[in-house]
C-alpha cells in the first residue's frame, strides 16, 4: 500500500519523535550512571573512615583492652559487667556514627560468635531491638568474618531489594590476637532514584519500539478508517435510514457525531410533519366548525317548532279523552326525550363552531373547581363515589374565562363518574411548577380506564366509545385548554383509573 504525502510526512515526524526519545534516554542513563558511581564511592570512603576511626579507638582505649584481655584468658564476667562492656561498646559506635545522617555499626566478636555494641542514632525505623536487621544479619556477619581471617580491612556495596548500602569492616586487636571486626555501614537506596530510572529507562525503550511499529501502523490505519467512512456516507445519501456503523478509538467520535446529527435532521423531519399535521386538523376544525354552525342554526328552529307542536298536543290530550285514546303518553315524552337530545346535541355544536372563550380575566383556580363542583346532581348518581380535593391554597392568578373553565372540568369529572361502575374515588389534585410558570390541574379516577388503542384518538371530532356520547366532549375540553395557552393529557393512574393533567400559564406579576 502507498501512503499519501500527508501520511509520509506523519510517518517521519512519529520517527524522528521515536529515535529522539531514544537519545535522550541512553544520555540520561549515561549520566544517572556517573552519578551513581560517585555516590556509591563517597559513600564508601565514610564508612571506611568511621570503621578505621572506631577500630583506632578500640586499641588505644585501656578499658576496652581490659575487656579483651578478660575474654583472652577466659575469664567468667558477671551479668552487670557484662551489660556495663556493651554499653561503654555501644557508646564508642554512637559517639562517631552520630555524625553522619543513617550511618549505624556495631561490633562482631569472634570469640562469643555474636554481634555487640549496635548503634543506629539518626537511623530511622524501624530500629532492631537485638544486631543488625534480619535481612542484613548474615551479609554483615560473613564479612565481618572475612576480614577477621584475612585481618584487613573490606569495604563492600550490598543490595537486596529494596535495600542498597556500601559496608566497611575492619578487624581490631588485642595485641596480636585479632578479637572481631568493626562494621559500619549506611543506606542510600533512598539517594539513588537510578533503579527506578532504570525501570522507566526499560519501559520507554519498549514504548519507543512500540511506537515505531505503531506509527507505520496508524497511517494505513488513518487511511482505511476514513475509506470506510466515505463509503458509508455515500451509502446515507442513497438511503436517508442508514446509520453509519458505530466505531471506537481513533474514529469514533466521528461516526457518532455524523448519526447525532442524521437523527436530528430526521426528529426535525417528524416534527415538522406532525406541526402540519396538526395545522390541516386545526384547518379541518375551523371548516367543520362554520359548516356546524349554518347546520346548527338551521335545525334549532325546527326542533323548537316540533317541540312546541308536540308539548301542546300533550297538553290537548289531558283535556280530551278521544285524543287520550289514540295517543299513547309513553310515546309521547319518548318523541320529547329524543327532541331534548337533539336540542342538546345542537347545543354542543354551537359550543364547538364559536370561540371557546369570550371574557378573559384574572381568575383563582381553586374557586372555579368549587364553583363547578357545586354544579354537580349527585343524587342523580346511582353510584357510591367520594371525590377528594387536595387544593394548594393562594395559587397565582390565570388569565382565563371561568364558565369555559367550569365546562372543561366539568366534562372531564363527568367522563370520570362514568368510569366508575359502582363504587370508587375521583381525586382532585392542583400544583404550581415556579420554573414553568404554569398551574397543574390533575383529576384521577378509579373507574375502567381508557384503552390504549384508542387513547390516542379521544379529542377527534365525533370519536366516542359510547353508546349514547356525541364524541364532542373532550374535543371540546381540548379546545378549551389550547385556547388558554395550556395543555391536557391522559394517562394510565398508579394501580386503577385514568389520571387527566391539565396545565395551564399564570399571569405574569400577579399578587395572590
Amino acid at each position: 500500500m502507498r501512503l499519501s504525502k500527508e501520511y509520509r510526512k506523519i510517518f517521519h515526524i512519529g520517527l524522528v519523535a521515536v529515535l529522539s526519545v531514544m537519545i535522550a534516554v541512553m544520555v540520561m542513563f549515561f549520566f544517572f550512571r556517573r552519578w551513581e558511581n560517585r555516590l556509591i564511592e563517597e559513600r564508601k570512603n565514610i564508612c571506611e573512615s568511621y570503621a578505621s576511626d572506631i577500630a583506632f579507638e578500640v586499641k588505644n582505649s585501656d578499658s576496652i583492652q581490659q575487656y579483651l584481655s578478660l575474654l583472652l584468658h577466659g575469664s567468667t564476667i558477671s551479668v552487670a559487667s557484662s551489660m556495663k562492656i556493651e554499653e561503654m561498646l555501644t557508646e564508642v559506635i554512637r559517639s562517631h556514627v552520630i555524625e553522619v545522617e543513617g550511618l549505624e555499626g556495631g561490633f562482631y566478636m569472634e570469640e562469643l560468635d555474636d554481634f555487640i555494641g549496635y548503634a543506629f542514632p539518626t537511623s530511622e525505623p524501624p530500629i532492631p531491638v537485638y544486631g543488625p536487621p534480619p535481612r542484613s544479619y548474615n551479609i554483615i556477619k560473613k564479612q565481618a568474618i572475612e576480614s577477621i581471617e584475612r585481618s584487613l580491612p573490606i569495604i563492600d556495596l550490598h543490595a537486596f531489594d529494596p535495600a542498597v548500602f556500601p559496608l566497611a569492616t575492619h578487624p581490631f586487636k588485642h595485641g596480636d590476637t585479632v578479637f572481631g571486626s568493626v562494621w559500619v555501614r549506611v543506606h542510600i537506596e533512598r539517594e539513588l532514584p537510578v533503579a527506578k530510572l532504570k525501570r522507566i529507562i526499560n519501559f520507554l525503550t519498549i514504548i519507543s519500539l512500540v511506537g515505531f511499529v505503531i506509527m507505520a501502523m496508524f497511517t494505513a490505519f488513518l487511511r482505511n478508517g476514513i475509506k470506510n467512512i466515505r463509503r458509508e456516507l455515500d451509502s446515507t445519501r442513497k438511503n436517508p435510514g442508514y446509520r453509519l456503523e458505530r466505531r471506537g478509538g481513533w474514529f469514533g467520535f466521528i461516526p457518532a457525531s455524523i448519526n447525532e446529527m442524521l437523527d436530528l435532521i430526521e426528529k426535525e423531519y417528524k416534527q415538522r410533519r406532525e406541526l402540519e399535521r396538526e395545522l390541516q386538523q386545526k384547518e379541518k376544525l375551523a371548516s367543520l366548525g362554520k359548516m356546524i354552525a349554518a347546520v346548527a342554526h338551521e335545525v334549532k328552529t325546527p326542533l323548537s317548532v316540533i317541540k312546541m307542536r308536540v308539548q301542546m298536543w300533550q297538553k290537548e290530550a289531558k283535556k280530551n279523552r278521544t285524543l287520550q285514546e289514540n295517543i299513547d303518553p309513553d310515546s309521547i315524552n319518548l318523541v320529547l326525550d329524543e327532541i331534548n337530545r337533539l336540542s342538546g346535541l345542537v347545543k354542543r355544536l354551537v359550543v364547538f363552531s364559536r370561540p371557546i372563550y369570550k371574557n378573559l380575566k384574572p381568575t383563582r383556580i381553586d374557586q372555579v373547581i368549587e364553583e363547578m363542583l357545586s354544579l354537580i346532581d349527585y343524587g342523580s348518581v346511582d353510584k357510591e363515589i367520594r371525590i377528594r380535593k387536595k387544593l394548594l391554597k393562594n395559587l397565582p392568578l390565570i388569565n382565563a374565562d371561568s364558565n369555559s373553565l367550569k365546562q372543561l372540568l366539568l366534562n372531564i369529572l363527568t367522563n370520570s363518574i362514568e368510569s366508575i361502575e359502582e363504587s370508587g374515588e375521583i381525586l382532585i389534585e392542583t400544583g404550581y411548577s415556579e420554573k414553568e410558570s404554569q398551574i397543574t390541574i390533575e383529576i384521577s379516577d378509579t373507574g375502567k380506564g381508557i384503552p390504549d388503542d384508542i387513547l390516542n384518538n379521544i379529542f377527534d371530532p365525533f370519536f366516542t366509545s359510547k353508546e349514547t356520547g356525541t364524541g364532542l366532549g373532550l374535543t371540546i375540553s381540548h379546545e378549551i385548554v389550547v385556547a388558554h395557552g395550556g395543555n391536557i393529557c391522559f394517562e394510565k393512574n398508579e394501580g386503577k383509573g385514568t389520571k387527566c393533567i391539565i396545565t395551564l400559564p399564570v399571569l405574569t406579576n400577579n399578587n395572590c
